[in-house]
């Protein structure tokens, strides 16, 4: 498998739905063109961008296959999988493969947890009964992958890499690789400082809300234009920090929707961001980065 085509700048999709929580098919559409007409590697939905705890099976297929439809770059799809069973997390891959979705972002089970022999025997049987490349999403809290349990999970068949949301788990896990896995910086407010520490690009909501400006600044980064790359983080923070209090994924559609884009509502009970404050907040942060509202 070539790895190097899932690396880069990939765009974790919003989900839009109608007032009445259900999937928007033509926002999802509309939306779906706009960002694969942008300078990215890769696309995903149902992850927690796209509020895929919330996702029934029927619908991240639907989802997956609107963006195959749009997909005229041909682009790596990651299909998102938060659920809280094995068995549930093969279901919903099955749905997902039959849409050619490519890789498989899959969370740990975020209720009950699990040990880490279990954690190990869920992406064993996961990979080995839909055999497609599996990225481990290490982000609930309630049951953290630990740099020593990658490790061993890393070595199993179609486990291609992971999605680190924390600095210092992602510097421990890129510490360990010896090149035989990818690893993915969602760490938001720090992408410039987790690419020195060893990601292979960004899988994060800031590649759906500014395209081009991650973009610009991965391509900085990796010719060595420091500067440059120092000067984008510090555009892009502010932006960072007017979402990343929970429930986020209301927030993220506010600053897609603020730029005159399809990011329709949230699911309910994430409500949509009515404060004027800040939603004037949100505005700013993204004029003061080059980013037209409307």
């Amino acid at each position: 498998m070539n790895n190097e085509r899932f690396t880069g700048m990939i765009a974790p999709m919003v989900v839009p739905f109608d007032t009445q929580g259900e999937l928007d098919e033509a926002a999802f559409r509309q939306e779906a063109r706009w960002l694969l007409d942008q300078p990215i590697n890769g696309i995903s939905s149902g992850g927690s961008t796209g509020e895929g705890a919330v996702l029934a099976d029927a619908e991240l297929r639907r989802c997956l296959e609107i963006v195959q439809e749009e997909n005229h770059r041909r682009l790596p799809v990651y299909a998102g999988i938060i659920r809280n069973s094995t068995r549930e997390v093969i279901r919903a891959g099955l749905d997902a493969k039959a849409s050619d979705a490519e890789v498989l972002l899959v969370t740990p089970v975020f209720y009950h947890g699990a040990t880490d022999e279990g954690n190990l025997d869920f992406y064993r049987e996961i990979g080995e009964t839909l055999q497609m490349p599996l990225v481990v999403y290490n982000v609930v809290a309630s049951n953290l992958i630990s740099p020593a349990l990658f490790a061993k999970i890393a070595k199993l068949e179609w486990v291609i890499g992971v999605k680190q949301v924390d600095p210092i788990r992602l510097a421990e896990i890129s510490s360990l690789n010896d090149g035989g896995y990818l690893v993915y910086t969602a760490c938001d407010q720090m992408l410039y400082g987790t690419y020195a520490a060893g990601a292979c690009g960004a899988f994060s909501a800031m590649v759906t809300i500014a395209p081009e400006l991650c973009k610009r600044q991965w391509d900085a980064f990796k010719t060595g234009d420091q500067q440059t790359a120092m000067a984008i983080h510090k555009q892009m923070v502010p932006i960072v920090m007017t979402y990343l209090a929970p429930p986020y994924p209301g927030k993220v559609k506010a600053l897609v929707n603020l730029q005159g884009r399809s990011g329709g509502f949230p699911r309910k009970p994430i409500l949509p961001v009515t404060d004027n404050a800040q939603l004037a907040a949100m505005r700013t942060a993204l004029q003061s980065a080059g980013i037209a509202v409307v």
